[in-house]
């Protein structure tokens, strides 16, 4: 087993030495949507206001993402839900084909399944993960307890900072806009830097914070285990349609994947 863990780190090792030119199949293009949870559901750490997204007016602005979409026209679609809920993601589909269902306000119906329907896709693909930790109250704890005050400051500082521009902006802004917001490069840096500088939390010897940022990565990894499982190769470009701190993570474990190209979100949407 030693001999065989060896032989392996040093086919890995020798990796590098392949020319690009080895890589014979195309690149499948990969926009990462990253989205504000268009129905509000609460669930966030921050507090946002409600995008009234089924009014006439967001109603027009979704359309014309939905048209920019098309453009794009990915192959598959994949959500932000678990893989146990597929049976009734491709029922819902199909009733709603059929007319016989109302969209919801959430960013899974209102993009991913009319954009499904637009291009005659099949449903949309569920491949998110739940079964994690999340030991948020349990990290502010462990760093009141080892006099952390900084960062507890800072954790503080910067939910109220997003809560605030968030809700700004959204009084000023279309649903597109919203979503270039939550795209940009300094948005997916911020987004990871958070995670980040939660690790120090906790006296010597509590791992609090190594523990929640190894956590929120793992469910992240999993997300991109169950987006590969699902491609077979035949593919020219997918659509991925989850929360920005979701995507943000997506961003970097697809980066250095060589069999796949991000796309901008930018260049489609604007």
């Amino acid at each position: 087993m030693r001999l065989m863990r060896k032989s392996f780190l040093r086919f890995v090792a020798l990796l590098w030495l392949l020319p690009a030119s080895s890589q014979t199949n195309p690149r499948i293009k990969v926009l990462l949507l990253g989205a504000f949870h268009f129905d509000n559901p609460g669930l966030d750490v921050a507090k946002f206001n409600n995008a009234d997204i089924l009014s006439e007016k967001r109603q027009k602005e979704v359309m014309q993402i939905v048209e920019k979409l098309k453009k794009f026209s990915p192959d598959k679609i994949f959500i932000e839900n678990t893989p146990d809920n597929q049976d009734k993601i491709d029922s819902t589909f199909d009733q709603y084909k059929k007319g016989k269902y109302t969209l919801r306000a959430n960013e899974i119906d209102q993009l991913g399944l009319r954009l499904a329907k637009e291009l005659n896709r099949s449903a949309p693909y569920a491949v998110d993960y739940r079964d994690s930790d999340f030991p948020f109250d349990s990290l502010m704890k462990s760093a009141a307890e080892a006099g952390q005050t900084g960062i507890i400051n800072w954790v503080q500082h910067i939910i109220d900072t997003v809560q605030t521009s968030f809700n700004n902006a959204l009084q000023k802004s279309t649903v597109a806009e919203m979503l270039l917001r939550e795209n940009t490069p300094e948005a997916i840096r911020f987004q990871n830097d958070f995670y980040i500088r939660l690790l120090p939390v906790g006296k010597p010897g509590n791992h609090v914070g190594s523990y929640l940022v190894s956590e929120w990565w793992r469910r992240n990894m999993i997300i991109c285990e169950n987006i590969l499982k699902r491609l077979d190769g035949k593919e020219k470009s997918i659509l991925v349609i989850f929360g920005s701190g979701h995507t943000a993570i997506l961003n970097q474990l697809m980066r250095y994947n060589s069999n796949i190209e991000l796309v901008n979100v930018e260049d489609v949407l604007k």
